[in-house]
């Protein structure tokens, strides 16, 4: 997938859901395309979260990666309810900020899709 692909992608990510929230996962390991779908399997069997898009995105300098979190929930979220939802410890959890910039943030998030180490996922109610 070229850049321009990318971008389109993360438009049409934009428009699908009232997305409302976003963060970055960091663990002391790799995470796997296997475990980030459990995990947004957790998130999405909660009441208040309607849509979670995932990203795998490998770190630059080292052989680690992170998670982008793009969510769609109808209550303010914070780390400890994430972690909680997740059941992933709230010390890895980026500032879950509030989405302000739909466009933007899905691009965001979106920037690395089809790459050979990338990993992406999206799970809707």
């Amino acid at each position: 997938m070229n850049y321009k692909n990318r971008l389109k992608y993360g438009e049409s990510l934009a428009t699908m859901m009232k997305w409302s929230h976003t963060t970055y996962l960091r663990g002391q390991y790799k995470f796997s395309s296997n475990y980030i779908d459990k995990m947004m399997e957790r998130i999405i069997k909660s009441r208040d979260i309607v849509g979670v898009f995932a990203s795998i995105e490998k770190d630059k300098r080292d052989e680690h990666n992170h998670v982008h979190l793009l969510l769609a929930s109808k209550k303010m979220l914070n780390r400890y309810t994430l972690s909680r939802l997740a059941g992933f410890n709230q010390i890895g959890i980026g500032n879950v900020d509030k989405v302000h910039n739909k466009l933007g943030v899905a691009r965001y998030v979106c920037k690395h899709i089809g790459k050979d180490f990338s990993y992406h996922n999206l799970l809707i109610k």
